[in-house]
């Protein structure tokens, strides 16, 4: 015969570990669940979700999430429960107090409570979860304990991660923004530069070439070694207008300013006709843009034809220049080398660099940038930037 006190032991030990391991499951439940959630939430809805899990978890009819800065004020980030419940806790918060008063005053305000702190990466604790019960519980286990501790570290890590991502959009948002300032800063100097140069320089080289024309007009006859020193002088003087003028178009080109985008483009394109490349127009307008625009624009230009004189040995480029619907597009395609996407600047630095200053211009206007090129079919570049239909750039 089966001794029934044995077996009634044996059915309670089974009851027992059979409660265990429900109450583990429903642990890792809490925990992978709640962690497959955060990821597809924002920080607000995190908070709120952490701490509606943790008190239904161990049964606490209300709480508070507190964060507090470098000076230890809180701030309540998240909070469960009725009102009136509530009250009391929010209530010290709003006084600007430090976590300690807090403290204090919430457990004199609620008896039966759990605390859990949020501990950061650095070992130091930003925040606490705050749970709390109108009437009196039994206190969890260890293992419930344990459990809420660990989903306090899942919520600090995704809300540290938070923090860590929007420090870098602000460090990256100053970064663009000294960018854009030096690419202002750098094309009112050249405006600066070319003006100086084309009032200064440019004029006494000019009129050192007419002087030099009228001297050799009206000079005698001289011997032949003179008379070629002479017409010597006369090209470098030339030379020098020249590559003043060359210069200056460099620096700040009249025709931009006289003529528009589509014009200055193309005189620019005229470094490639020397080179011996065809250049093409499939689309192009006469339409006057905001004058943000075309500076962007055409240094963008100016730099795809840098790298194409440089890098490519294109034989045939294309450019199609178009405004419409608030948009202005501007496209170059070579039949060039082309090259492989993705490099790094130690491979192929000027080339990166001026890429890189190309997008910047874009972005400085709220606009696109896209590159398109592989080893033996070219590259083709295309812009888009926005402007305000009355003529004004967005900004």
């Amino acid at each position: 015969m089966h001794n029934q006190t044995e077996d009634l032991g044996s059915a309670l030990a089974i009851r027992a570990e059979y409660r265990q391991a429900q109450s583990r499951a429903a642990r890792l439940r809490l925990l992978v669940d709640t962690g497959q959630e955060l990821t597809r939430l924002d920080p607000v809805a995190m908070r709120a979700r952490v701490l509606e899990r943790a008190c239904a978890f161990l049964a606490m009819d209300h709480g508070v999430l507190i964060e507090w800065d470098a000076e230890a004020q809180v701030k309540i980030a998240s909070s469960q429960g009725s009102a009136g419940k509530l009250k009391d806790l929010n209530f010290f918060a709003a006084g600007g107090i430090d976590v300690h008063a807090w403290l204090k005053h919430a457990m004199a305000a609620s008896p039966t409570s759990l605390q859990v702190q949020l501990v950061g990466s650095d070992g130091a604790p930003f925040g606490l979860l705050f749970l709390a019960n109108t009437v009196n519980i039994p206190a969890p286990d260890v293992e419930d304990v344990e459990s809420l501790q660990l989903l306090a570290t899942l919520l600090a890590a995704h809300l540290e991660n938070d923090r860590l991502l929007m420090t870098l959009r602000a460090r990256e948002q100053t970064m663009s923004d000294l960018v854009h300032r030096l690419f202002s800063a750098q094309e009112d100097e050249r405006k600066r530069m070319a003006y100086d140069l084309h009032d200064g320089l440019a004029q006494k080289l000019a009129g050192l070439h007419q002087r030099l024309q009228g001297f050799a007009g009206s000079c005698p006859r001289m011997p032949e070694a003179l008379d070629a020193d002479l017409k010597a002088i006369l090209a470098l003087a030339q030379h020098c207008v020249g590559e003043g003028r060359q210069l200056i178009s460099g620096l700040r080109p009249t025709v931009l300013d006289d003529f528009g985008l589509q014009p200055a483009v193309n005189k620019e394109a005229d470094r490639l006709r020397e080179a011996g490349v065809d250049v093409h127009w499939n689309a192009d307008t006469d339409a006057r843009l905001p004058n943000s625009v075309e500076i962007a624009l055409f240094r963008i230009a100016q730099e795809a034809i840098n790298n194409i004189l440089k890098h490519s040995r294109a034989s045939r480029v294309t450019f199609a220049l178009e405004a419409a619907k608030g948009q202005a597009s501007l496209r170059i395609d070579d039949d060039g080398e082309g090259f492989v996407m993705g490099r790094s600047l130690d491979t192929e630095g000027d080339r990166r660099l001026g890429m890189a200053a190309m997008r910047e211009r874009a972005n400085f206007l709220d606009g696109s940038f896209k590159c398109d090129s592989q080893p033996g079919s070219g590259t083709k570049l295309h812009v888009v930037v926005p402007f305000a239909l009355d003529g004004s750039a967005y900004e």
